[in-house]
């Protein structure tokens, strides 16, 4: 509480394209005070050490703060560790296996024979410079195995690691949390076929949802629907999450084709690509969802495109229970905040009464009702509207347009346009639509443009080329979705594609429906120009 009312005596003036040291100290801790902290280094009046001091207290420090206070002050500023540092082994030759991985079999053999006559060791060494390093690394404690097998890179595993393991080494791999990463980085890679196989062999285990899930995917790949429902069945075990219960009952019901699980989607409060394919398949209409019709109150003390402001709000999320962030919604009962008004009644609600705000319709005039519902549907899925959003990379404002990118469109457009700007949600909109006439000059379905604006086009356009993907099959197109390798745009598409079905039923009379576009992906000329 002391904190928040620090934070209500500010008199921030944000709207300046930098605000003062003093002013970003006093900010609460936040990617909000980061991205500030960041324009502070960067600017050429700041002093050295007040860009040390600054880079300090920043919450996490990215690639982008990383290289502002090294161009700044010639180095990273480390923060003092608290923690006793373990004193590192000095007969312990450190090379990291992707390094490794880079050399040839006879600088490995020549270094690690080297370090032998030393006296010294090298686990990552002895394994990669033998014969058989697969074979090898079956010795190893499981730690060992699977810290080597996710850090050698795709093409050494596909070279080097492409054996099935045995069944005493998934005992022990099994064991280790680092094996949930391995399991990823194997079922995903079409390539790695010997591998996924012998992963059919898993019993019970302690392994998180998501690798349950995975390991289903792989059996289902192979055809092996029992195993498949076994999998599911564990991952069901490993969450508490409505959304993983409906994947898991949907993916339940295309394995065994027993109805009882379309009918426990159906009961589900969630609006999401499971359950709206499970009204497909039962011929059932889509879900109520709540669309506010918001006046134009005047909302004091408040500045939409203040970043400050909006961490205040989610400072006293964190202090309330449902019923207070209830009354707390209230406060922002108008069109201007109605992305903060339905934020906060979502969460008081526990996200059991779906919310799909169309705010700021006035500045898509003339666009498209396909437009209109992609620019919202990602909205939804970037910011749940909120203009002052910021993420941790410093994707700013409701759209979540990279800094990067945001210098871009703005050379396109001939403008000079500060950072600061993209708060507003009337030119993140205008910056959005301008991007998307880029996306769409090569995408034409939802689910691959949502792909492109999370991933980037170079990521979509590289994933819908694999020849394993989103081809014509038994399980197709939900098998491909679920073997996306970048997990964040796997389950970005999956959300942006229902809030964009959703949406286009709400600007149209005509009823769409989400399997019209799932029946399409298979079929390159209906989705996109990047594959023949």
């Amino acid at each position: 509480m002391k904190q928040l009312l620090l934070f209500l005596l500010l008199g921030l003036a944000l709207h300046a394209k930098t605000p003062t040291f003093k002013e970003i100290e006093a900010m609460p801790s936040s990617y909000a005070k980061d991205y500030y902290t960041w324009r502070f280094i960067k600017e050429k009046n700041t002093t050295k050490e007040k860009a040390i001091k600054a880079y300090l207290w920043t919450k996490r420090k990215n690639s982008r703060l990383k290289k502002a206070i090294r161009k700044k002050v010639g180095y990273t500023p480390k923060n003092p560790s608290k923690k006793a540092k373990k004193k590192k082994d000095p007969n312990n030759y450190i090379i990291y296996p992707a390094t490794a991985a880079k050399k040839s079999k006879k600088s490995l053999k020549k270094l690690y024979k080297k370090i032998l006559e030393q006296n010294k060791y090298s686990e990552t060494l002895h394994i990669m410079s033998d014969d058989n390093p697969f074979e090898t690394l079956a010795y190893f404690p499981g730690s060992t195995q699977a810290y080597i097998f996710n850090n050698v890179g795709d093409k050494y595993r596909k070279t080097h690691f492409n054996y099935p393991f045995t069944q005493t080494q998934l005992a022990k791999l099994i064991q280790e949390k680092q094996f949930n990463t391995s399991i990823h980085k194997i079922v995903t890679n079409h390539d790695l076929v010997n591998l996924k196989a012998s992963l059919l062999m898993i019993e019970d285990n302690n392994l998180t949802f998501k690798s349950n899930f995975l390991l289903a995917m792989n059996a289902v790949a192979f055809d092996q629907r029992k195993d498949a429902s076994k999998f599911l069945k564990m991952a069901r075990t490993k969450t508490e999450y409505q959304s993983h219960y409906d994947q898991v009952d949907f993916w339940l019901y295309l394995v065994t084709k027993d109805k009882k699980y379309l009918k426990q989607l159906v009961k589900s409060h969630q609006v999401n690509l499971y359950t709206l394919s499970a009204r497909d398949i039962l011929k059932q209409p889509y879900p109520e969802v709540v669309t506010p019709n918001l006046g134009y109150d005047n909302i004091k003390n408040f500045d939409i495109e203040n970043p400050i402001d909006w961490e205040k709000i989610k400072l006293k999320m964190k202090e309330s229970n449902s019923s207070t962030i209830d009354a707390m919604a209230e406060n922002y009962k108008s069109h201007t905040t109605e992305g903060v008004y339905t934020y906060l009644k979502e969460k008081a609600t526990k996200y059991t009464v779906p919310y799909y705000p169309m705010p700021y319709r006035e500045a898509m005039w003339g666009y498209s009702k396909e437009r209109v519902a992609m620019l919202y549907a990602l909205a939804r899925q970037e910011s749940r509207f909120v203009p002052a959003s910021v993420s941790p990379s410093y994707a700013l404002g409701m759209m979540q347009i990279m800094p990067f990118l945001i210098k871009h469109l703005a050379k396109e457009r001939k403008e000079k346009l500060d950072f600061n700007e993209m708060f507003n949600p009337y030119v993140a909109i205008s910056y959005a639509n301008q991007h998307m006439n880029y996306l769409n000059s090569w995408l034409y379905h939802p689910l691959f443009v949502a792909y492109a604006y999370n991933g980037g086009i170079g990521f979509t356009r590289k994933t819908i080329r694999k020849k394993h993907l989103f081809k014509e099959g038994k399980y197709e197109p939900y098998l491909s979705m679920e073997l996306i390798d970048y997990e964040e745009s796997k389950e970005y598409g999956k959300k942006v594609l229902s809030n964009y079905v959703i949406y286009l039923n709400l600007l149209s009379k005509n009823q769409t429906r989400v399997s019209s576009f799932l029946n399409t992906l298979a079929y390159p000329s209906q989705t996109d120009r990047f594959r023949k």
